[in-house]
């Protein structure tokens, strides 16, 4: 048996495998060369260089806590001293337009001020009415007592729901007359 054997080189390559040559008797008598191969030799491989990634942005020093309180105190003032500044400026914009007033009610004498409006906040304050519903006009009474003349068991108004049906009905039991039910209606 002849082993030959290579020096591991320095390179990263792939080393040959290796192979041991035998000589065995074959059928007929033949010499016959058999290879076998033989398990790797381990790699050396070489060592990796490691790139060092560069920082993006600044490269400044982060500061410390002291650094941190005096840029937090600086704004601090700034703040203050924005507020004061247009407290200043509203002031003086309100001495302005009182002056302003003053002398619209000496040439015209009345006040420039207009009365403030209320805002439609939901429901409307009024004498007693039921909010949401529209009025009853003298037709749809006039309706609804012909219906209760002639005995129609469901009386039917057109655009109003049974609940206002139910309204007319407790009006009627006070008065026959449609423009008194009217009257009791729109209270």
């Amino acid at each position: 048996m002849s082993e030959t054997k290579k020096a591991p080189k320095a390179k990263v390559s792939k080393p040959k495998a290796k192979t041991e040559s035998k000589v065995a008797k074959g059928f007929g008598n033949k010499p016959k060369a058999i290879f076998i191969k033989t398990p790797k030799a381990p790699e050396i491989k070489a060592p990796v260089e490691v790139k060092i990634k560069k920082t993006r942005g600044p490269q400044k020093a982060k500061g410390s806590f002291a650094d941190l309180l005096r840029i937090q105190s600086q704004y601090e003032e700034a703040k203050k001293g924005a507020k004061s500044d247009l407290k200043r400026q509203y002031d003086g914009l309100i001495k302005e337009a009182e002056s302003i007033k003053a002398q619209y009610k000496g040439l015209f004498n009345e006040s420039i001020e207009s009365d403030p409006k209320s805002r439609g906040t939901g429901l409307k304050k009024s004498s007693g009415k039921i909010p949401g519903l529209k009025p009853f006009t003298l037709k749809e009474v006039e309706d609804f007592v012909e219906q209760k003349q002639q005995g129609i068991a469901k009386i039917q108004v057109q655009g109003r729901r049974p609940k206002s049906i139910a309204r007319m009905e407790d009006a009627y039991r006070h008065s026959e007359d449609a423009e008194e039910i009217l009257k009791i209606l729109n209270k």
